[in-house]
């Protein structure tokens, strides 16, 4: 959200919660993601986020995350709840991360449903 429309005093364009949404005279409907849920990439995006986060956690909290991710990578010859329990032990991290750690909390969501631990 860069510069404010100087004619409506809103937003142009608004980013929130992972949809795209654009103000403006006979603009209709939204865009979501709603991409599906695989198996294979939910996780690896989260790992690949999860090591951007890595940098921000202390040295426990980054152990933590490397236990969890050894989890993640076994994917389906884990335990549900191991797995849950890998997740869980993520979005806690990021959480506490604050605003660093919300891309992560989404990505745990997603690789959550691509389990089919919902």
């Amino acid at each position: 959200m860069d510069a404010i429309d100087d004619a409506s005093g809103r937003f142009p364009v608004d980013y929130v919660n992972n949809s795209y949404s654009h103000a403006g005279d006979n603009n209709i409907g939204m865009i979501k993601n709603q991409a599906t849920a695989d198996p294979r990439v939910a996780p690896a995006e989260m790992i690949s986020l999860l090591d951007m986060l890595r940098v921000q956690v202390s040295a426990a909290d980054r152990k933590i995350i490397d236990e969890s991710i050894a989890v993640v990578r076994g994917g389906g010859k884990a335990e549900k709840r191991t797995l849950r329990i890998a997740f869980g032990e993520i979005a806690g991290i990021a959480a506490l991360a604050g605003e660093a750690g919300v891309p992560v909390i989404e990505a745990v969501r997603k690789a959550i449903a691509a389990f089919g631990l919902t």
